[in-house]
């Protein structure tokens, strides 16, 4: 084999090289090697996709690692298994950066080595050095079975490469060639200077660039190197004796001290379960689960069924909330026996081999949500269980989409990004997809960067960076367990606050055999345990989380009212339209509607309404179907019930089943007519009409890749109906946990007020003697909590309530600056507090408060900030300050408290004008215009108007208006701004006419305006 790059680093070396993984088979029979290695700095996440690629490619894919000691690289080539599993530790090592030379010596069997020495450090050693160099380097690559000395590609450093080869001869090194690739041509040499641009944060101002870090011509190879050391790349790939996509993994064995094998283990659990949760079960339980267990056993799960109900009762009996199931796992009455999941899947005919059968070999996926808060337990527990060794995270990359691309060369060349960058990017229409592929199908992005050569030039070095990854995460939920030490069979990072990090991306672990579940943290889960807390307190009702109905007619009520704010996957106002559509009535039809609510099976959402309300004749095309299909009104809906379809019709096993709808959704040509012949064979075997076969062949031809997973429906819909139940039955309670994880200038804050407003539970300002760190119930009252006042710092709100629990309530302003001094109160927090409303209790009106505040806080001085300091200064005669009072102005007030709150509680400044607003036609509040009509009208105070001249000399201007909850961004054009400008001095309360602006999400077109309190004219 002829030369093949050897020193190749890809996108993997983050920020390091502008060449993908995926991409250098591709590069390589571009240039017409057979061969090509991936030889990334200290990392091995790229081998997986690189080895797809060069297999799908017919390439021939070799290993390597750079391994660095200072400005040494030593770059390590895989020979075999034993090499590859010697590169492992090294590799995590490299991340834990404590590889030492002795470990690298001690990891040598299998690998090659080819060192290249550093120009600078090298070509300046005398002979004296060189030998003591020489003899250091000699105790590291004499343990190596193969070593070379890599000449790199410096075409204008001829002196370095003749003392290198000399050095070389001298100490009986074989040289090889071993050019640098980082970028494909050499005006791709900018690329990598943009990449190394972004991960220093600097500038650039070149735009182009040259260099010979690349793919070169096989004129530059022959000129630069001889046919020896060419022909040694050869060698080292030809002598490569490795596959990466083999089985390395193994499932962990649950522990236990009964003797008993897995199997019987999970069989007597199982049995257990199957009584407390199904008292005397029938023939139709038993007979499933021993089914079950006989597949299970079968495929060798035993353990991983054990291990997972093991972490999730752990999570229930320690405080952890768990979710009632998710994915198709739910539908496993084995799972249900043992705790994992909620629902009877006998009862809501949920089907096992939706899960797991026979014909699919692929590894079972049991995911569980946990409470958001409280996840990392749990992964805590299972590395306390089985070894901190055999249980790590899974690594994702974070790539560099076309957004991120635009605004990472933006930066870079100081282009700004409100005027400049973000405009271009409103005008992507498919932000996943490239820059390429955007400007051939965004009309308006192609017209903005055809329009403008730095918008051209933007976006034509942005296209260079693309796609590459710009730096490692953590998967949200995957964990890989492993029966061995996870640094002995897959690449392995230290990360310092999770733990061991599994660097392969989830997609390539399954394939050597690794076990990878899905732990996830669900918000939905953590507002539930808050709510059941504030219910307990505030009720002294103790509700148990797994037993919340799921099925209760009232609860159900207030989702067909369209009452949804809070409500798990109910919120959008597609789905509003939606539920509006469908008016549920039971717990199966809010199933079906999350099953339905999905580009293209939302299409069948009107017929599935109609036919509730029995507006459509429903119609079966076979009478085997309608049992199937009753629930779901004649519509598949779901991927079940097309496999009890083809059970029905052609006598399929539902392992067979499953396949065949596995198959068919993927509509792959080639397999359709055989899919399609052996369905009408099993018809025609049961007696079914061939023409009746034929139409049902089509029905689930149609619906195949729409349907949705039924037992993944019917767990999520248990959450949702479970939320709408403490709505409906303790609504106080549920918006409080609702409130503590919005943000006032959350949209859904907004809407959520606005429920509160029908239910005439009011929203009450802070109290520094009554809030605590989160919303609370107060009667009929939610009251607001410290935590989100600006500039108050949660340490100080923390101790805001801590003192006020030790010593009593605070019986005036000064009595508060007095205690919470030496806890860090300044002048600029008090004055904060105030503007909050959170001394209204102990005084009325704001205005005095803030003149007195000055005072206030020499009071505190005085006092020293200490317990005893006021008795102090009342025993030698020296009295509190008396408040400055002040007039208050209401509007000044609320303005205060917007800024303090994020949002005004307290009241709005539109109250004085509510009869005229009442008359405004099509009104919508400023705080809904999100999902108001395209044209509306809206009333609210004006912010700040800032005007500007046009290219042809007219006047338009830029609008802010505000009410009680949110801002908003208008244009007036200039035909609008000659018929308004008088209007637009900042307080005015203005009613406009306004429409949605197409460029961008979020800002409106002024129509027309018109100041409140004056007749119209």
């Amino acid at each position: 084999m002829s030369f093949v790059p050897l020193h190749v680093y890809s996108g993997f070396s983050y920020l390091e090289s502008a060449l993908s993984a995926k991409l250098l088979p591709a590069y390589a029979k571009k240039y017409h090697y057979q061969a090509i290695a991936i030889c990334d700095d200290g990392t091995l996440s790229g081998y997986a996709p690189f080895t797809h690629s060069a297999l799908d490619g017919g390439i021939h894919p070799v290993y390597g690692m750079d391994v660095r000691f200072g400005d040494e690289i030593y770059s390590l080539f895989v020979q075999n298994e034993t090499g590859y599993r010697n590169l492992l530790p090294l590799t995590l090592l490299c991340s834990e950066q404590k590889m030492t030379k002795e470990q690298l010596i001690s990891h040598a069997s299998g690998l090659t080595l080819v060192y290249s020495p550093d120009p600078f450090y090298f070509g300046r050693l005398s002979e004296t050095e060189e030998k003591t160099f020489a003899e250091n380097l000699s105790r590291v690559t004499r343990a190596f079975p193969s070593c070379y000395l890599g000449i790199p590609y410096y075409p204008n450093n001829a002196a370095y490469i003749a003392r290198l080869r000399g050095f070389a001869a001298k100490y009986s090194y074989s040289t090889i060639a071993f050019p640098f690739l980082r970028y494909e041509k050499k005006a791709d040499a900018i690329a990598l200077e943009i990449l190394q641009a972004i991960q220093k944060q600097e500038n650039l101002t070149q735009k182009e660039k040259s260099g010979n870090e690349c793919f070169l011509t096989p004129q530059e190879l022959a000129a630069f190197y001889s046919s020896e050391e060419l022909n040694r790349t050869g060698k080292i790939a030809e002598e490569t004796d490795f596959k990466l996509l083999q089985k390395r993994g193994g499932l962990l064995h649950y522990p236990n001290d009964l003797g008993l094998t897995s199997e019987e283990l999970l069989r007597n659990m199982t049995l257990e379960g199957l009584q407390k949760r199904v008292p005397n079960p029938s023939k139709e339980y038993l007979d499933r689960v021993d089914y079950e267990l006989s597949v299970i056993n079968k495929m060798g799960y035993a353990d991983y069924f054990l291990i997972v109900q093991d972490y999730v009762n752990w999570a229930k009996t320690h405080g952890v909330s768990v979710g009632p199931g998710r994915g198709s796992g739910a539908g496993s009455l084995v799972s249900y026996c043992l705790g994992i999941v909620t629902l009877d899947p006998v009862r809501y005919h949920l089907i096992f081999e939706r899960f797991l059968n026979p014909e699919r070999r692929s590894m079972p996926d049991i995911d569980v949500d946990f409470a958001d808060v409280s996840r990392d337990r749990v992964v805590r527990y299972l590395q306390d269980k089985y070894g901190v060794e055999r249980v790590g995270h899974v690594l994702t990359t974070q790539n560099i989409l076309a957004k991120q691309a635009l605004r990472d060369v933006g930066r870079v060349y100081g282009y700004d990004d409100a005027k400049e960058v973000s405009p271009l990017i409103n005008t992507l229409m498919y932000p996943m997809h490239s820059l390429r592929y955007n400007y051939r199908n965004s009309p308006k992005f192609k017209e903005k960067v055809d329009s403008d050569r730095y918008y051209l030039s933007l976006v034509g070095l942005a296209a260079k960076i693309e796609g590459l990854p710009r730096q490692a995460g953590l998967h949200a939920a995957g964990i890989v367990l492993n029966d061995t030490p996870l640094p002995t069979a897959i690449p392995t990072s230290d990360n310092p606050e999770v733990g061991y990090v599994a660097c392969l991306e989830k997609d390539y672990l399954e394939e050597q055999g690794f076990l990878k579940m899905d732990l996830l943290g669900l918000r939905n889960l953590t507002i539930i345990d808050e709510c059941l807390t504030l219910i307990a307190k505030d009720k002294g009702v103790k509700l148990d989380a797994e037993k919340i109905p799921y099925d209760d007619p009232d609860s159900i009520a207030i989702i067909r009212q369209g009452k949804v704010m809070g409500l798990f996957q109910l919120e959008s106002g597609g789905m509003k339209r939606a539920i509006q559509t469908v008016q549920p009535t039971s717990f199966e039809d809010v199933a079906a509607l999350l099953a339905l609510f999905r580009p293209g099976p939302m299409e069948s959402i009107p017929s599935f309404a109609r036919r509730k309300h029995g507006q459509e004749k429903i119609e079966y095309l076979s009478p085997e179907l309608e049992p199937i299909l009753k629930d779901t009104y004649g519509i598949i809906v779901y991927q079940e019930q097309i496999m009890q379809i083809v059970r029905a019709m052609a006598g399929f096993s539902y392992g067979q089943a499953d396949l065949f709808r596995r198959a068919i959704s993927k509509k792959k040509v080639e397999q359709l007519n055989e899919l399609k012949s052996s369905f009408l064979e099993g018809c025609a075997k049961n007696g079914k009409d061939s023409a009746v076969a034929e139409k049902v062949y089509d029905l689930i031809f149609r619906f195949a890749n729409y349907g949705f997973n039924k037992s993944h429906a019917y767990s999520y819909a248990v959450i949702t109906c479970q939320m709408a139940y403490l709505k409906k039955h303790y609504p106080a309670e549920f918006y409080c946990a609702i409130l503590d994880f919005l943000s006032p200038s959350d949209p859904k804050f907004a809407s959520t007020l606005q429920e509160l407003k029908a239910l005439q539970i009011r929203l009450v300002v802070p109290d520094v003697n009554r809030s605590g760190l989160s919303f609370q119930v107060e009667g009929q009252s939610i009251r607001f909590p410290l935590t989100p006042i600006k500039d108050l710092q949660g340490k100080l709100a923390s101790s805001i309530v801590d003192e006020r629990n030790l010593h009593g309530p605070y019986t005036d302003f000064f009595d508060f600056a007095s205690r919470l001094k030496s806890a860090g109160l300044n002048l600029r927090i008090l004055v904060r507090l105030v503007d909050a409303g959170a001394f209204d209790s102990l005084c009325s009106s704001r205005q005095t408060l803030r003149a007195s505040a000055a005072s206030a806080m020499q009071y505190a001085d005085l006092t020293g900030g200490e317990e005893n300091g006021q008795q102090f200064l009342t025993d030698i005669g020296i009295a509190k300050p008396l408040l400055e009072r002040e007039p208050d102005d209401l509007r000044a007030n609320l303005e205060a408290e917007y800024n303090a709150l994020g949002m005004m509680v307290s009241g709005s400044p539109l109250s004085l004008y509510q009869e005229e607003i009442k008359k405004l036609p099509h009104y919508c509040p400023l705080h809904e215009l999100g999902n108001a009509p395209y044209h509306t009208m809206t009333a609210g105070v004006l912010r700040g108007a800032r005007a500007i001249t046009t290219k042809s000399g007219k006047k338009m201007a830029f609008l802010e208006l505000y009410d009680e909850v949110s801002v908003k961004e208008f244009t007036v054009f200039p035909s609008v701004y000659e018929t308004c400008y008088a209007l637009l001095s900042t307080g005015a309360v203005l009613a406009v006419e306004c429409h949605k602006d197409d460029r961008k999400d979020g800002t409106y077109i002024l129509d027309s305006a018109r100041a409140l309190g004056e007749n119209e004219p």
